[in-house]
């Protein structure tokens, strides 16, 4: 705070300096001589020749060159130089026949530092900028920089889209997976549900061969006691026509009281008695029909 405050103190005497040397140089007529003098001081730099035309009071013309050898330039500056309207401190008018002359007046810059541009070290003056060549490299290298950050990028989005690819097959491949394990699991039970089956047809199919042997063997068996029964009707039938009707028996007459088969010892009924006598009797009948 103490050095700005001392720097517009410095800025003010030098205003009020070049103020009254400015007065003095436009009350004599040299107004460019005060004017360059003026900017000389406000910018620290040595007197540049004079060149350039304009006119004094006294109505001749005057050249005024300045040089551009301030920091404010080409070479750059932090902002531009602030203006500010000084009038003279005094107001006397010069009175040339009948004209009057008018109020004299310059201008004065004001920085908004207290150094040159050029002794500023936060200044865009001291930056290293490179040269056409190096910044010419530098594009290049930033265009490489890009195209090959493209292709990383192409070959990225390629990579994920393979990526999603091989996913959707991993997917499509478990799935299937998950498929073939549940078709050959039914595919095994079907099998052992076959081998079940065919097992109960070969149990179903030595039942139905046994029963009917069982059964044929009952058949055999029922017409061989019917065979055996007929069979042994036959041999009775044989045998009492042999004992009867081949026997030289007695001729017994009709005649005959019942009391004399009433002696007849009753012998007991066997098998085949009825048939005998029937025989018996049908044999009589016929030997009697023959008398």
């Amino acid at each position: 705070m103490s050095s700005r405050r001392v720097s517009l103190r410095e800025s003010e005497r030098i205003r009020g300096r070049n103020g009254s040397v400015g007065v003095e140089r436009i009350h004599s007529g040299d107004v460019s001589e005060a004017l360059i003098e003026v900017l000389c001081e406000e910018i620290r730099l040595p007197r540049a020749p004079v060149s350039g035309e304009g006119k004094d009071l006294g109505g001749e013309k005057v050249v005024v060159r300045t040089s551009s050898n301030s920091p404010n330039g080409s070479q750059g500056r932090d902002r531009p130089p602030k203006k500010a309207k000084v009038t003279g401190a005094d107001h006397r008018p010069c009175v040339s026949g009948d004209s009057v002359a008018a109020k004299p007046f310059h201008w004065q810059f004001s920085h908004s530092k207290d150094c040159p541009i050029t002794e500023d070290p936060d200044s865009v003056a001291h930056l290293d900028v490179p040269r056409s060549d190096e910044l010419y490299e530098i594009n290049k290298i930033v265009r490489e920089l890009k195209l090959g950050l493209k292709m990383a990028q192409d070959r990225e989005s390629a990579n994920a889209s393979q990526l999603a690819a091989a996913e959707k097959l991993g997917n499509q491949a478990a799935s299937l997976e998950a498929r073939f394990r549940f078709v050959s699991n039914k595919r095994k039970l079907t099998l052992e549900q076959k081998a079940l089956a065919d097992n109960y047809l070969d149990v179903l199919i030595s039942l139905k061969e046994k029963w009917e042997k069982k059964k044929a063997a009952t058949d055999c068996e029922a017409r061989l006691k019917e065979e055996v029964e007929l069979g042994c009707e036959l041999d009775v039938m044989a045998v009492s026509e042999f004992s009867v009707g081949k026997l030289d028996l007695p001729q017994i007459s009709e005649d005959l009281p019942e009391e004399f088969f009433a002696k007849v010892p009753s012998k007991v009924n066997e098998p085949g008695d009825e048939t005998k006598r029937a025989g018996d009797r049908f044999e009589d009948g016929e030997f009697d029909a023959e008398e």
